[in-house]
């Protein structure tokens, strides 16, 4: 592929060595509000929104897009808030936004107005499993960090069984008492039974949530209603690292008396460098035919 331009928007320290990987392939990187970094001199940082989305082929968005529906995600501590309505009335067919996901409460009606097309990695399997191995080893040391009590006495709930559940089971079996599984999805449960793992059905939450000292929450959603929690062994720790809505409420720890903690973002806060050069490949695969 002949050299292409590519703003970085944004984002934590994934778009960093997203940004270090590409320009070492030959792209000619530009950087807006992006955190800060030392890069590469070959990198060049945009002084400006129109400046940043002048020249390029394509826009790499943050992961994720927006902590609030509104603004751009970006590092607290570096730039004045920016709206994705700002960006989206600057683009147009000339664009292509690279995203892990449009979600429905972002406002994609005015992004679909501007022509610009996307690229939506989040939904490529390959980019998935490497990113789902990385959130489960970065949750593993969370896990022992956050804990009083050694994993290997401990019984694990584990809601969800998809990329970063699978991960998660996984890793975590060999070094759990036992991993206890919610999951709908009768395949899945089939596989989580073939890696050791024990799929439970909501019968027998009043039998094993008094036996749990750790529940990890990958689902999007309630898939353990507040009601249940009591339920759970006094020494319980919850782990989520769900997007929003999250699987518990914020205020889950003051009503509950249960250590509860929100781990957004974790591959790029525990292995940024592997975690953007995966989007840096990823990008690359996708962009091939498409620009």
């Amino acid at each position: 592929m002949e050299s292409s331009s590519i703003t970085i928007l944004g984002g934590d320290l994934r778009q960093c060595y997203a940004a270090e990987y590409l320009c070492a392939q030959g792209w000619q990187v530009l950087c807006w509000h992006t955190p800060r970094f030392p890069y590469s001199s070959k990198i060049r940082q945009a002084d400006c929104l129109s400046q940043a989305l002048e020249h390029c082929d394509l826009l790499l968005a943050p992961t994720p897009l927006t902590q609030d529906g509104i603004n751009l995600s970006q590092s607290e501590d570096s730039h004045p808030a920016c709206r994705l309505q700002d960006i989206w009335e600057q683009l147009s067919p000339c664009h292509a936004l690279a995203a892990f996901g449009l979600e429905h409460r972002h406002p994609e009606e005015p992004l679909e107005k501007t022509g610009c097309r996307t690229l939506i990695f989040g939904a490529s399997f390959a980019f998935n499993i490497e990113n789902a191995l990385l959130t489960a080893e970065g949750l593993l040391s969370e896990v022992i960090r956050c804990t009083p009590f050694a994993l290997s006495c401990a019984n694990v709930l584990l809601l969800g069984f998809g990329c970063c559940g699978s991960a998660i089971g996984k890793l975590f079996h060999p070094l759990c008492r036992t991993i206890y599984l919610v999951e709908e999805d009768e395949a899945k449960q089939r596989l989580a039974e073939n890696n050791g793992i024990c799929p439970i059905r909501p019968e027998d939450f009043s039998q094993v949530l008094p036996q749990c000292q750790i529940v990890i929450n990958t689902i999007p959603g309630a898939v353990l209603e507040p009601s249940l929690l009591p339920l759970l062994h006094s020494s319980c720790h919850l782990f989520d690292i769900a997007s929003a809505p999250y699987g518990f409420p914020a205020d889950t720890t003051r009503n509950c008396l249960l250590p509860y903690f929100r781990i957004p973002g974790i591959p790029g806060r525990f292995s940024p460098v592997t975690a953007g050069e995966i989007i840096g490949r990823t990008i690359e695969r996708m962009t091939e035919h498409a620009l």
